[in-house]
């Protein structure tokens, strides 16, 4: 077999909408020259190898993205060359077992959620590869001795795919022995149908996890939200019950004083005729004149007092406007000088390959671009929960149950109780005062 020819080719809806040299690739990924076709785009594309006689050796399924100038956008790196050395095996496609990285078959966890599963059907994924392939539409050179005959029933390469990791060894001490061709040849297509058919439910697993997971966080986001208006409701209702209590109490305290002073005008006016009534008229005006005056001067206090209030309101406001101008542009400077200090190291790393990655709880290994470099370093957490979706709080009070999974309920001691409970893996699934409590205080904590 001669030496392989690297291509990439795109997919849209499924179908090959473009292919390219490798070679072509690298110039779009340093820049060089964009892709109009995919501008503002998420692409579904593929690194394959083909030999001589125009079949697939291997495949790496991933995710490219474009901005809208036909770009790639941020510091997309990832070593398609090395995860193919390292892929286990999937279908024929006509020269043997081909290698296969994609999702739920990478060699390298941390760039798992960078690829994408194929269809493993009949007429799926596997299939226009190869059909592309063979209107070999990049012009490669073919070895007429080699060539590859096209199949009329594609399903045959789904039926053959290559063993699980170590069959190379196996075959071979299986052609070494004397054993019947048929035997053999039923063996390999065997062994090929399993590992076929395990990719196929690892593909269907992922797929149906990655939507139950979505539809847990959807939920999930959904409660906590409510749950956030129910609490903002409460405390309204509670401070508006608190305003009614304080009302009603003037109002009591109004009636009882009015009804004194009746009791006490009425007994003077039976007790007494013409005088007491003249000194009931001329109470009753003083009462008013008083009652009428004191308002007077109460809302002048309370009008005086409100334009202090509205005043300090103003300039503690505009403070507050100014602080947080200083306080941005503060930021910003630090952060230029964050990013300028340590720029030239960090392109000098980048560009000799050199990926920077940090392993915290809840999202495993996390790949940090040059530009988030400055956001990490300033504070770690804030930044690995902005990545998982949720506040630093929720975040910190996740990690201390994920840390020592168990029931932070309290007594009247404050003491906790202590019973080990269920780990909750992830902080989007996480709720405090519910996943952090035993059965015994779950019910407690929901009333």
């Amino acid at each position: 077999m001669g030496a392989l020819t690297e291509a990439v080719i795109f997919f849209k809806d499924e179908n090959v909408v473009k292919e390219m040299f490798f070679a072509e690739f690298e110039a779009v990924l340093d820049d060089v020259v964009g892709i109009p076709d995919f501008a503002s785009d998420e692409v579904h594309a593929a690194f394959i190898q083909i030999d001589d006689a125009l079949r697939v050796t291997g495949v790496v399924f991933f995710i490219i993205s474009f901005n809208a100038h036909g770009k790639v956008t941020g510091h997309w790196n990832i070593p398609l060359r090395h995860l193919l050395d390292h892929a286990s095996y999937g279908p024929d496609l006509g020269a043997g077992a081909i290698r296969v990285a994609c999702r739920s078959a990478c060699p390298v966890a941390w760039y798992r959620r960078q690829l994408w599963d194929p269809d493993t059907a009949v007429a799926g994924t596997f299939s226009r590869i190869s059909a592309a392939v063979l209107r070999n539409r990049l012009g490669i050179i073919v070895d007429r001795r080699e060539q590859a005959v096209p199949r009329e029933n594609v399903a045959d390469f789904f039926k053959a795919s290559a063993a699980i990791p170590g069959a190379a060894t196996d075959v071979q001490a299986v052609e070494s022995k004397p054993t019947p061709v048929f035997h053999r040849r039923y063996r390999l297509k065997l062994r090929a149908m399993r590992s076929a058919e395990q990719l196929t439910l690892a593909t269907q697993a992922e797929s149906y996890a990655s939507a139950l997971e979505a539809q847990a966080e959807d939920f999930t986001r959904q409660l906590r939200d409510r749950e956030l208006l129910i609490k903002d409701q409460k405390a309204k209702l509670d401070e508006l019950l608190k305003a009614e209590q304080e009302v009603q109490a003037r109002l009591d305290r109004q009636q009882r004083l009015m009804h004194q002073k009746t009791e006490e005008l009425e007994s003077l006016l039976e007790r007494g005729g013409q005088d007491y009534q003249r000194q009931m008229t001329e109470l009753r005006n003083e009462y008013a004149e008083e009652l009428e005056r004191r308002l007077k001067d109460q809302a002048i206090n309370l009008e005086d007092a409100l334009h202090r209030r509205e005043r300090e309101l103003y300039n503690r406001a505009t403070e507050i406007v100014e602080l947080r101008g200083e306080l941005s542009t503060l930021r910003e400077q630090n952060r230029t000088l964050m990013v300028d200090s340590d720029d030239k190291l960090l392109k000098t790393m980048v560009e000799k390959g050199v990926v920077f990655i940090a392993y915290h709880p809840g999202v495993e290994h996390l790949v940090i671009s040059q530009d988030e470099m400055p956001e990490y370093l300033r504070d770690p957490l804030v930044y690995v929960a902005s990545r998982c979706e949720v506040s630093d709080t929720l975040y910190r009070e996740w990690l201390a149950h994920y840390r020592l999974p168990i029931c932070r309920a309290t007594d009247d001691d404050m003491q906790y109780c202590g019973q080990p409970i269920k780990k909750i893996m992830r902080p989007m699934l996480f709720r405090s005062g519910e996943s952090d409590r035993c059965h015994d205080h779950s019910a407690c904590g929901l009333s």
